[in-house]
């Protein structure tokens, strides 16, 4: 199957190279796109309000895929894992909840080498506030999943591995403007709405939290 898929950048890119960019993006070093074409706009454009949306095709058919939205893997937790070992976190998260950390680590952090892509929920800077809040059990299960599996935030679809890379297809590019910033901090506004009602929501909620798994796998 061809997907066409998105690149929001302050810069054309028509090669992109394996093994180059931020190793602590939430699935670590990769090509991080989209095959939503508004939110590669909004990517584009968040800082300076000026960028570009660069257009690929790609035969994933050939590939080997890792779809945490999808089972086996579309339990949350999978997702959390990655994240929480890949993007650099706080001094708070470190110190105080190891435990938590030891066994996300133990029961569901997932080796992506193994994969060519990996399709899941995106967590930039934004909303990154979501996972640590659930790792101090600050909101639940529950509320994790309906944020993150309403759709709002996007997927992201990243290229991995070399085999990946030399498939993938440059098409064009279009430039965005500063109407795509805009749409981008709206979108952060509502996710800063959503994550003050979640954490009202849950501060009396006895649904489950990150810490009763914890306690629950320390008697087992």
């Amino acid at each position: 199957m061809e997907r066409t898929i998105y690149h929001g950048s302050e810069y054309i890119i028509e090669k992109p190279e394996h093994l180059k960019g931020n190793p602590h993006n939430d699935y670590g070093l990769g090509f991080y796109c989209s095959t939503n074409f508004e939110l590669a706009k909004e990517w584009a454009a968040r800082k300076s309000g000026h960028g570009y949306v660069n257009k690929y095709t790609i035969r994933d058919d050939r590939l080997k895929i890792l779809d945490l939205t999808k089972p086996p893997f579309d339990n949350i937790l999978y997702w959390i894992s990655l994240l929480m070992f890949n993007r650099t976190i706080s001094n708070d998260i470190k110190n105080n909840y190891p435990r938590e950390m030891e066994y996300l680590k133990t029961n569901y952090l997932i080796n992506v080498n193994d994969y060519d892509i990996v399709i899941g929920y995106r967590a930039d800077d934004s909303y990154f506030r979501f996972p640590e809040a659930f790792i101090r059990s600050e909101i639940t299960i529950e509320s994790l999943n309906t944020i993150f599996k309403s759709g709002d935030l996007g997927k992201q679809y990243v290229l991995i591995s070399k085999k990946a890379f030399n498939l993938l297809k440059f098409v064009e590019y279009k430039e965005v403007t500063k109407e795509s910033k805009e749409d981008y901090y709206k979108r952060k506004e509502k996710a800063d709405k959503v994550f003050t009602e979640l954490l009202n929501k849950d501060r009396y909620s006895k649904e489950l939290r990150l810490r009763d798994l914890v306690i629950e796998d320390d008697r087992l």
